[in-house]
């Protein structure tokens, strides 16, 4: 019986993912926002979905898997974008806050609202890693403006799926725990395709990083 659930959005860490267990295409089960398998690791059934990145399909894919499968658990990992000046390529931020900063209007509201926070309980593993507030938003962070409005905040890192897939795993009293890597930082000149080449060179070692120490610890 599977209890465990471990979801990821970006394709390039997918296919990683798939590399690192050798798991063949006949192995993987698609669903209504994705794709999915399932595997034993340390006698326990654990299923990996994949979905579409941003809020929408992140909440509908986990709601699905809840559903589908009765899951006590969602262990969210993949990459984060660095706002903070504190946390360096490839550090690994397991926070015990998340919160949505694309709600508010930010001329007249704070961006990050107290409403908008959501508190995950600790989790400890035996690996170094960074806690603190990780931002979701529909929008990823690459545009120099959007990247010096939230350096004003407490935000270590910005993602586009966290928060919602939290919030639902809150609304069905199930466990969430999240396992971010800084795998890229927007780029200040506006050239986004260095950023981007940035994340291919991070992305892989940071998924291959978590699965290979810090998921064995939590699931």
């Amino acid at each position: 019986m599977v209890h465990t659930g471990v979801v990821i959005t970006s394709r390039m860490e997918w296919e990683e993912l798939l590399k690192i267990y050798n798991i063949v295409q006949s192995k993987i089960e698609k669903y209504p926002y994705g794709e999915y398998f399932i595997i034993n690791i340390y006698n326990n059934d654990v299923l990996f979905y994949r979905c579409a990145g941003r809020k929408v399909t992140a909440a509908a894919s986990t709601q699905y898997m809840i559903d589908k499968f009765s899951l006590q658990k969602v262990v969210h990992i993949g990459s984060a974008t660095a706002v903070s000046d504190k946390v360096e390529y490839g550090d690994i931020i397991i926070p015990t806050l998340v919160a949505e900063y694309d709600l508010t209007i930010k001329e007249i509201e704070p961006l990050i609202k107290e409403s908008t926070v959501i508190e995950l309980d600790p989790v400890r593993v035996s690996m170094d890693y960074l806690d603190g507030l990780l931002g979701t938003s529909d929008k990823s962070l690459v545009t120099k403006n959007d990247y010096m409005m939230v350096k004003e905040t407490s935000m270590l890192a910005s993602d586009t799926e966290s928060a919602a897939i939290a919030k639902v795993c809150k609304i069905n009293d199930i466990d969430i725990i999240i396992i971010k890597g800084i795998s890229d930082r927007p780029s200040t000149n506006g050239k986004y395709e260095e950023q981007y080449d940035v994340y291919e060179e991070y992305a892989p070692i940071i998924i291959k990083n978590i699965v290979e120490d810090y998921l064995l610890e939590v699931i």
